[in-house]
């Protein structure tokens, strides 16, 4: 269990989160909802231990390590020159992970066939698949994925969904999936934790009521409007 207790973040006197508390489940993938500049991408990098937050982040009652994370954060940073094999061996030589099953990690990202391409040839939708399979090598009990699906084409955005939904959703993992596309998190999520300001402004469970998810979809997308003109 991912515990997130009173979490704050001020930069520069502005409030870049303010109060988050979160308990998030092994076993389900969360859909973290809201628009540009909400705050989804500080709390994934709070939650890697990358900024200067107030308050704490606990893994099963102690404080969460980088080691039981894996993510996906920004666009995906690899040798240009080195296979895709080759990138995820290197990761492992950098993060001391022993014994990697690279083989069954590249599988489940259906890339093993292309294990010997270099990263520079490979497709946009075939380079977010090798981050995730990055993301999720190793003992990673929590997977942090900000926007997977940003610049893909609608067989791209298919096949990131179902690699979310049937292969790498699993009882001893929680994904955590940033998105301003309602659509998308509805699609995938177990719960949908909605954002803005910095805030939770909601979280919902389960059976989604679609009229409901729309218009607190409509009304924090609305604000966020009004507060750029």
């Amino acid at each position: 269990m991912l515990q997130i207790k009173n979490v704050n973040l001020n930069i520069n006197g502005s409030t870049i989160l303010h109060n988050i508390n979160l308990t998030l489940e092994q076993g389900k993938i969360y859909g973290i909802l809201g628009p540009n500049g909400s705050g989804k991408t500080t709390l994934f990098k709070s939650l890697l231990g990358l900024t200067a937050f107030s308050g704490e982040i606990l893994c099963d009652n102690k404080p969460v390590s980088n080691r039981q994370i894996g993510s996906l954060i920004e666009y995906p940073s690899f040798y240009p020159k080195l296979t895709v094999e080759e990138n995820l061996l290197l990761h492992t030589s950098y993060l001391e992970i022993k014994n990697p099953d690279i083989k069954t990690t590249l599988e489940q990202v259906n890339l093993w066939n292309d294990k010997e391409k270099l990263f520079s040839q490979l497709s946009l939708g075939m380079k977010q698949r090798l981050a995730i399979a990055r993301a999720f090598l190793g003992d990673t009990k929590y997977l942090l994925l900000d926007e997977p699906t940003n610049g893909l084409d609608p067989m791209g955005i298919k096949e990131i969904h179902l690699l979310l939904k049937n292969t790498l959703k699993s009882p001893k993992r929680c994904i955590l999936v940033s998105s301003h596309n309602l659509t998308e998190i509805a699609t995938i999520a177990d719960s949908i934790i909605f954002i803005h300001s910095g805030q939770v402004v909601k979280i919902m469970n389960n059976d989604f009521d679609k009229k409901e998810l729309e218009s607190i979809y409509e009304t924090i997308m609305t604000c966020s409007k009004k507060e750029k003109i």
